[in-house]
């Protein structure tokens, strides 16, 4: 442990939680970065078109500009795991905290990662864009392979085309080029994706279903980008874990979104494991 940062390393890994953020900057095995960027905590997506309007209310949250910030980290070593737990908050600067979070990890010998997260959000807040963990992963990470609702995009509210199954299917065909670049490509109701290079495969798997999108571009470039001709790759695998994302059904012209598909919760708990295994 150092000012900065808690190293956790076993027969065959390494990595690096940052204090500061409530994160990891760091996943290595056999000496290979898994990630070539922080990990973050994420609530915010390209607005859609149809997110016309919401997207003023969350641009004057500031969701797009958030980021976390830790205010107690502690360790321990139980059961020969390595437990993290850190009291952090998702906030934006010259606004109160947007999400206060308890966060427990848990670091096994076999190289696998679990999280869970105690959430509580600001009632002054509107309701969120999504919530979930971002990973940049290495862009040598190209194969993918998933049970939910595929194979084309699915949401909350726009899944009805969809079925579930095992899909499998290449990182740059998860991308939904739409016109005038925005969110695109989740896929809801999934118990595990897994994403595969020339050497590993790391597994996502959660108690309860979640949502997941991976893409080469970051969902700033797509907020910033007006012609889809304009879009650069972001040079990792960009890997988006969910708990839950709002609908996409808002107002822009129609009816607001229904109560059922708004992501507004005052508080909820959210649970996922990363699991590392060498190609065979």
């Amino acid at each position: 442990e150092t000012d900065r940062y808690i190293v956790v390393e076993g027969k065959e890994f390494c990595y690096k939680f940052n204090k500061l953020t409530g994160v990891f900057d760091e996943l290595s095995i056999e000496q290979e970065s898994l990630i070539n960027k922080p990990m973050n905590i994420n609530i915010w997506r390209a607005p859609t078109d149809n997110d016309r309007k919401l997207k003023l209310e969350w641009y004057r949250a500031r969701y797009d500009k958030s980021y976390t910030r830790t205010y107690d980290v502690s360790y321990k070593n139980e059961d020969n795991c390595i437990i993290i737990k850190s009291a952090m908050a998702v906030t934006a600067e010259v606004i109160q905290p947007v999400l206060k979070i308890t966060a427990v990890w848990r670091i096994e010998p076999d190289a696998s990662i679990s999280v869970n997260f105690d959430v509580k959000k600001d009632k002054e807040f509107p309701m969120l864009p999504r919530y979930g963990i971002r990973l940049f992963m290495d862009d040598s990470f190209q194969e993918v392979e998933y049970f939910g609702i595929g194979p084309k995009e699915s949401y909350v509210d726009k899944c009805r085309a969809g079925s579930h199954g095992i899909w499998k299917s290449s990182v740059k065909e998860q991308h939904e080029d739409y016109l005038r670049p925005q969110e695109n490509g989740s896929h809801y109701d999934c118990e595990y994706v897994a994403v595969k290079n020339y050497k590993f495969t790391v597994y996502a798997i959660a108690k309860q279903n979640f949502s997941f999108n991976i893409s080469e571009y970051t969902q700033e470039e797509l907020t910033k980008k007006n012609h889809n001709y304009e879009l650069v790759s972001s040079g990792s695998t960009v890997l988006c874990l969910d708990y839950a994302q709002n609908g996409i059904g808002s107002n822009s012209c129609g009816p607001e979104l229904s109560k059922k598909y708004q992501f507004n919760p005052e508080e909820f708990v959210y649970e996922i494991k990363l699991v590392i295994r060498r190609n065979e």
